[in-house]
């Protein structure tokens, strides 16, 4: 919340504890000889509150995660930091001394440290990287200075025992040592290395030695490898009708410690009265999900009912999830125990409006999503035992570097915080999409998923299941129309455009919005192969789309605006392949620019290119560390075939 809403006693209280703690530990650390960095033995943030990652530029690759099974000393963890690097790329490994994510941010004062150390070990012995700093200035350009060769700092080089690398930090090198920013190794000689790296500290001696600190142990979590997961499930249809398809369903879920299956109702929408919204819904095949029900409670797998949809998130379309809740509560009022459903799971994705660009929109949607999942909760447990639940991504809470803002932050029920937040005060349990491929580092599934288990173990009553994705999608072409600038588009969404606001989709066809900072720009996803029939349905979509954003060829601002565009595409792997497509109105011969993207879905977001090995590595490892919250109630798994899929691989041990 910012300071200038509120700041009464409790608050002045929490920043003066804050500020004398502060003063405390600077104390502390100006009068000891050495300061400890990172241990790596707990925690994704060092002792100076910095975060880790890697960083890799395709040919070259690399792979970073804490072990428990390699450490300096009698106990503890070290990173392991296995590298590829192609003979073109680049790949490495950074480590901050400053907290990135903090508002105002507080670089390390080093000047009145002589050394900078760290233990190494190799896998096998003769690896080798560059070691580089990096001050206040280096971290704004994303680089760093490079001070040693690590095998030149060791008399035979990097081997397989530990051995001390001390790096004498004065010298020639024009840094700012009041407003250090961290220290990288980068891989430059082409190959696989693996090293483990321990103990980095800040030294006036170099004989100083700092005393690692203890790993925390966690006696009342359950351990990682028993915490039940979950896991969603789209194919319903078939699992219905597949006697054969239900059993090996249900035997993966046993192998895997799968206790819960999120899947797709499916059903029919009954509308009655288009003033009051009368809708009902009624689901289909009872029969079949009577049996599938009983045989998974049999096998003591619980099964609540999925369904998801942008548009019901506004108040428009509530009568259709509404309606969807009361069909799955009537059908349980009907049956025995052992056929009903558990629970229902809701995987609306608002942020897939048009109009989420808005911030004064995007308030409003948020709004009228927390009004239908609080109705949907108050309805379940006023008629049912049931447990309700929903989807949310994990970014929510996170602030927007462009604007400092939280990204979802909403005002609902008298409080104004991340909708994330709302709902974990107002639902049963969430699954976090907590879309990363690794469990480590500063854009890892640990770093994501803490604030929002730390949030539900002081305040919330939901449980939280953190989710993976194992799905990857082909690179899908999008055509847009060259657009307007930001302030111009959330006018158009407010006047003229409204009714785009509030859709994900137009004629069928998903809309997309590409913001590349100087303009918004709106399109449409093309299906692949593009039916004959659906052709001219895109050419419609998108001149309507254009006649709204577009920018007409002629434009003295046309040329500008493909420059720019092309140089923000070049910086953003999420998008390739850029080429022209102008829309042109047949009834004027009216010209609007356009232009035809891919959509890359990021290697980082999914599981799908990692071997099965990897994948349960990562999610182990993730399992382990939110073990420690009570709220944590375990993995869930997107999706059931790709997920299965993932299995059948064959394990690959070799570096990533």
């Amino acid at each position: 919340m910012p300071s200038s809403r509120r700041f009464g006693g409790p608050r002045i209280t929490w920043i003066v504890v804050a500020i004398v703690c502060s003063l405390h530990a600077n104390l502390a650390r100006a009068e000891s000889p050495w300061v400890l960095v990172d241990d790596f033995n707990d925690g994704v943030q060092n002792e100076l509150g910095g975060y880790r990652s890697t960083f890799a530029a395709e040919p070259s690759s690399v792979a970073a995660m804490r072990v428990d099974d390699v450490f300096r000393g009698r106990e503890g963890r070290s990173v392991r930091i296995a590298a590829e690097r192609a003979e073109s790329g680049f790949c490495g490994y950074w480590i901050h001394f400053f907290d990135m994510r903090a508002v105002e941010k507080t670089y390390f004062d080093a000047a009145r440290y002589e050394y900078l150390s760290f233990w190494v070990r190799g896998a096998e012995g003769g690896e080798d990287f560059l070691i580089k700093l990096a001050d206040e200035r280096w971290i704004t350009k994303q680089d760093s200075v490079t001070f040693a060769q690590a095998s030149h700092l060791l008399p035979k080089g990097i081997t397989t025992d530990w051995q001390e690398v001390v790096i004498p930090l004065r010298g020639r090198h024009n840094l700012d040592w009041r407003q250090l920013g961290g220290v990288t190794f980068e891989f430059v000689h082409p190959g696989k290395q693996v090293v483990f790296v321990d103990d980095i500290a800040f030294k006036t001696r170099p004989d100083d030695m700092p005393t690692p600190t203890l790993p925390s142990v966690v006696t009342a979590a359950p351990a990682a490898n028993s915490m039940p997961r979950k896991l969603w499930v789209w194919s319903t249809d078939k699992m219905l009708r597949d006697a054969t398809a239900r059993r090996e369903m249900f035997d993966l879920c046993q192998t895997q410690r799968i206790d819960e299956l999120w899947m797709q109702l499916l059903y029919d929408v009954n509308r009655r009265d288009a003033e009051t919204a009368n809708t009902t819904c009624t689901l289909r095949y009872e029969d079949d999900f009577r049996a599938l029900l009983r045989e998974a409670h049999e096998r003591r797998i619980r099964v609540h009912g999925l369904d998801g949809y942008p548009d019901f998130a506004l108040r428009e379309n509530h009568d259709i999830p509404l309606g969807l809740v009361d069909a799955v509560i009537a059908f349980n009022a009907a049956e025995p125990a052992a056929s009903r459903f558990d629970g229902v799971h809701f995987d609306n994705e608002p942020y897939l409006l048009v109009g989420w660009h808005n911030p004064i929109q995007r308030n409003e949607i948020l709004q009228e999503f927390l009004t239908l999942n609080a109705e949907c909760q108050r309805r379940i447990h006023a008629h049912s035992e049931m447990q309700f639940g929903i989807d949310i991504p994990f970014w929510w809470q996170e602030r927007d570097e462009a604007t400092g803002q939280v990204v979802g932050e909403v005002d609902f029920n008298g409080k104004r915080q991340a909708a994330s937040f709302h709902c974990l005060d107002l639902l049963d349990n969430v699954g976090v999409m907590n879309y990363r491929d690794v469990a480590d580092g500063a854009d890892g599934m640990i770093s994501h998923g803490r604030e929002l288990l730390d949030y539900a173990d002081r305040h919330g009553r939901a449980l939280i299941y953190m989710g993976v994705e194992t799905f990857r999608y082909e690179p899908t072409p999008v055509w847009f129309a060259t657009g307007v600038s930001s302030e111009r588009f959330d006018a158009i969404l407010a006047s003229e455009g409204e009714h785009l606001a509030r859709i994900s989709r137009l004629n069928g066809l998903r809309l997309r919005t590409l913001d590349d900072g100087q303009r918004v720009s709106l399109g449409i996803e093309l299906p692949q192969p593009l039916p004959t029939d659906v052709e001219q349905l895109a050419v419609n979509t998108m001149l309507e789309l254009a006649k709204h954003f577009g920018t007409r060829e002629t434009s003295d601002d046309s040329g500008v605006a493909k420059h720019h565009i092309a140089t923000f595409i070049e910086k953003d792997a999420e998008w390739s392949n850029l080429r022209s497509k102008a829309i042109v109105d047949p009834s004027t011969a009216v010209r609007y620019d356009g232009f035809l993207l891919d959509s890359v879905m990021l290697s980082k977001i999914t599981f799908a290119d990692d071997s099965a090995d990897h994948f349960q590595t990562q999610v182990q490892a993730a399992e382990q560390y939110f073990s420690r919250y009570k709220h944590y109630a375990g993995t869930a798994i997107h999706y059931y075939e790709t997920f299965r899929d993932k299995l059948e691989e064959p394990i690959d041990h070799a570096v990533r």
